[in-house]
């Protein structure tokens, strides 16, 4: 089941990422570490009536999965329980023009069993929509930390670093 770790900020001002950067995540019962070589996230921007707006949004809009060790899954002793797998993640996005959206996820995984397309055919497998976004010139909040976060913790590296730990925080819980 694919779900959404770390939400977009509810404002925002135009041509500035997405701050916290958006996460999702893969959650099953059963492992799907095989499946995962084949699997990717496209995120997309839709407007809140559904339409999607092809190209509209910035930044690295797809991810590969990260498989999430399988010693950081919860326990359960019911034997059923959905624990988290993977994990793709959107640091820079952008959206340059004001107005309401969000934003998609979905999940792609190739198939390969079409005889007609024996190269492949990639099918969404699912999706997923964040929370509403509005986008505003004159936003009195900023889609950027407070200014006591140090610069060097809004690197690439550093903001990986932080969607996983929300990732893997949300495991625990």
């Amino acid at each position: 089941m694919l779900g959404l770790a770390v939400q977009p900020p509810p404002q925002t001002r135009p041509g500035i990422a997405l701050y916290p950067p958006v996460a999702a995540r893969i959650s099953s019962e059963t492992s799907v570490y095989e499946e995962l070589s084949y699997t990717w996230a496209v995120a997309t921007l839709i407007r809140t009536s559904g339409e999607i707006l092809d190209d509209q949004l910035g930044g690295r809009v797809a991810d590969s999965a990260h498989p999430l060790p399988e010693s950081t899954h919860s326990s359960s002793s019911s034997g059923n329980a959905q624990t988290d797998r993977a994990y793709f993640y959107f640091p820079d996005l952008v959206i340059h023009e004001p107005g309401r959206y969000r934003v998609r996820v979905s999940l792609m995984q190739m198939d390969y069993s079409c005889d007609e397309a024996p190269e492949g055919i990639a099918r969404v497998r699912e999706y997923v929509d964040s929370r509403s976004i509005t986008v505003e010139e004159r936003s009195d909040t900023s889609s950027r930390p407070s200014k006591h976060v140090s610069d060097q913790s809004l690197e690439p590296a550093n903001l990986s670093r932080l969607a996983r730990a929300c990732v893997l925080k949300s495991v625990e819980e």
